[in-house]
């Protein structure tokens, strides 16, 4: 099939990554997040792939949580934190979903809508994001007023950390502690605590369920893990050169001339552009991997095509294979050279661009 714009999708490299986090957390269930239609990379296929190595998943959306459902009828699935009214109760409840509440309103509305079947509960502390969550006052509240009720099946406690990957673990540990003391004094209900940089770097924060997310696409946000526990990259982004020119010294490339060869160069152009998810604002410099060497983005992305320097390259030729992130060259590289990071990127890739799933 002719294609000039790809992504391929390692299911190893998935299942490689849940398997990092079952060793930094053999005794957590896995909650994995597959929201963002599984950060980009297909909430389907994700969870097909990691139904025997998780526990359950998460998502952001009732939509998503809805497609999940019908694709994952058994599995435990979480509604994240999201505006609750009486009729996405019963919704939850059609749909055997776990639900997060995390504010008083939306607690007392649970407390008081009698349901045809009862539904876990996740009920979230505000530690520090200070984004989502009650305070330690409503949270108290809630678990009471929740608690004994025959349409509720389960109560467990969450949160969420601010800066679970500072090489600080001081804030941490006391957001931490914010919830663990408040739980102690509420019974004996399971916690969830920990992100992927949390699984990673603080142990002490995994309890009863781990929420890993960008660490199961092979980003690893504390750059701390290596060897057997090092991540692999589930998404590489690849597409072709379909044109190559020679510039002369002074010659600018692409709109606004914003590059301009600082010596006679030879460019490649790529048919990649941000209508693929590619990022516009990528600065010249960024790097790409041509046949597996190292290239730069010379020149203002355009909707279909960028370009790149290969003067250092003289073999390369059109139809030869540039990959934009993933294997060999992280998209947190990627990221940091365009200002944002792999979250960002995976989640940009647009319908247009061809899925392979290996």
């Amino acid at each position: 099939m002719h294609r000039t714009t790809w992504i391929e999708l390692s299911s190893e490299a998935l299942r490689h990554n849940a398997s990092v986090v079952r060793q930094l957390a053999p005794n957590a269930a896995i909650l994995a997040m597959v929201k963002a239609n599984g950060y980009g990379h297909g909430a389907h296929w994700v969870a097909e792939q990691l139904k025997q190595h998780v526990n359950g998943f998460a998502v952001a959306r009732i939509s998503e949580a809805r497609v999940l459902r019908d694709a994952m009828p058994t599995s435990p699935l979480l509604l994240l934190g999201t505006l609750v009214d009486k009729d996405l109760l019963l919704t939850c409840a059609g749909l055997e979903l776990d639900i997060v509440i995390h504010d008083i309103a939306s607690a007392k509305l649970l407390a008081n809508t009698p349901l045809p079947k009862p539904i876990s509960v996740w009920l979230k502390m505000n530690i520090g994001m200070n984004r989502l969550g009650l305070s330690a006052a409503e949270f108290r509240e809630a678990h009471l007023l929740l608690s004994g009720k025959p349409h509720i099946s389960s109560i467990l406690h969450m949160s969420h950390f601010s800066d679970a990957e500072d090489i600080d673990a001081r804030l941490t540990q006391q957001q931490s502690q914010k919830l663990r003391t408040l739980s102690l004094e509420l019974g004996n209900s399971p916690i969830s605590m920990a992100n992927s940089a949390a699984i990673i770097s603080h142990p002490e924060s995994h309890l009863d369920w781990v929420r890993p997310g960008i660490m199961l696409y092979g980003d690893d946000p504390t750059q701390r893990l290596s060897n057997e526990l090092a991540l692999k990259p589930v998404m590489t982004f690849k597409a072709k050169i379909i044109a190559t020119r020679e510039v002369a010294k002074d010659e600018g490339v692409g709109y606004n001339h914003r590059w301009r060869a600082s010596g006679s160069a030879r460019i490649a152009t790529v048919a990649a552009g941000y209508a693929d998810g590619y990022p516009r604002h990528a600065p010249d410099g960024t790097p790409v991997l041509v046949n597996g060497q190292r290239a730069s983005v010379a020149g203002r992305v355009s909707m279909d095509l960028m370009t790149i320097d290969v003067s250092h390259l003289p073999a390369t030729a059109i139809g030869d294979e540039v990959t934009l992130w993933g294997e060999g060259l992280p998209a947190a590289e990627v990221g940091e050279h365009c200002g944002t990071i792999s979250y960002e990127l995976f989640t940009r890739i647009t319908a247009r661009v061809s899925r392979f799933y290996c």
